[in-house]
């Protein structure tokens, strides 16, 4: 009995895994075409953007992951604080802070990589572009909660 209880936590949480990894997959596929577009990418200059990009998005979706995991240590799954000492409190602060460093980082490091390839002049679009791409997710996620 033990082992099937075992089993069935393990299946459901390789199961969850697979549904976020499901999920970031769809949204990835949605901004390849919202960016390409937002961003007027030749097709050549699409084939130097999105390996570059698809690194930077993998690791900031992980740093993302980190940070919601962070995000569950400070609450309970009803939303009131967990009682956390100040050892604890310290060291999520930590974390988030390194979190913050390391999305800059990446964030410049982006930057950097992509305007040694491709043309500045659309490059500096891609933040707006980012966030109407967020915007537009949003929206669509709000318009879906409210049809159910």
């Amino acid at each position: 009995m033990k082992n099937i209880i075992i089993l069935l936590v393990l299946g459901l949480s390789f199961s969850l895994n697979a549904q976020k990894k499901d999920r970031h997959e769809h949204i990835k596929a949605l901004k390849v075409p919202f960016l390409t577009e937002e961003l007027e990418l030749t097709p050549a200059e699409a084939e130097k953007f999105w390996p570059i990009y698809n690194v930077y998005d993998n690791a900031m979706n992980d740093l993302r992951i980190r940070e919601r995991a962070l995000f569950q240590e400070k609450f309970s799954e009803s939303g009131s604080k967990n009682n956390l000492s100040e050892k604890e409190s310290e060291k999520l602060m930590t974390e988030y802070k390194d979190i913050i460093k390391r999305k800059y980082q990446l964030e410049s490091e982006l930057m950097d990589d992509l305007a040694k390839k491709l043309p500045a002049s659309k490059m500096v679009f891609l933040p707006e572009a980012e966030h109407k791409f967020g915007k537009k997710l949003w929206e669509e996620y709000k318009k879906r909660k409210n049809n159910k």
